[in-house]
């Protein structure tokens, strides 16, 4: 199942935005009774998550966001100055008490 909801997700967007974008991870929202695609674009920076569309039960697609809306997602993102560091685990509360706006992944 995940694989037909990738599969038409991807497809779509290759045949709509071209190859800015690609299909994501997928998730079941049950009380939308859809299924979510995220949409990513690879930058130099890495992956970035641009926004969502929607598949129903019949993996029709039922929502997906815009062409510009995506590409002033991706500009946003892109203007932000931002790095990875490497750090221990132990050390994370107290870098994020002295750096305001630290993101942890991982």
């Amino acid at each position: 199942m995940y694989k037909e909801i990738y599969e038409k997700a991807k497809e779509y967007l290759i045949e709509n935005m071209g190859e800015l974008v690609s299909a994501g991870d997928i998730y079941f929202d049950a009380q939308q009774n859809t299924w979510n695609v995220k949409i990513i674009a690879k930058t130099p920076h890495g992956m970035l998550i641009l926004g969502e569309m929607r598949l129903d039960q019949n993996n029709n697609i039922v929502e997906v966001p815009e062409k510009e809306t995506l590409l002033d997602i991706l500009k946003t993102k892109l203007q932000e100055d931002r790095v990875l560091v490497d750090v221990p685990r132990a050390e994370l509360p107290r870098i994020k008490s002295m750096i305001r706006g630290v993101r942890i992944y991982g």
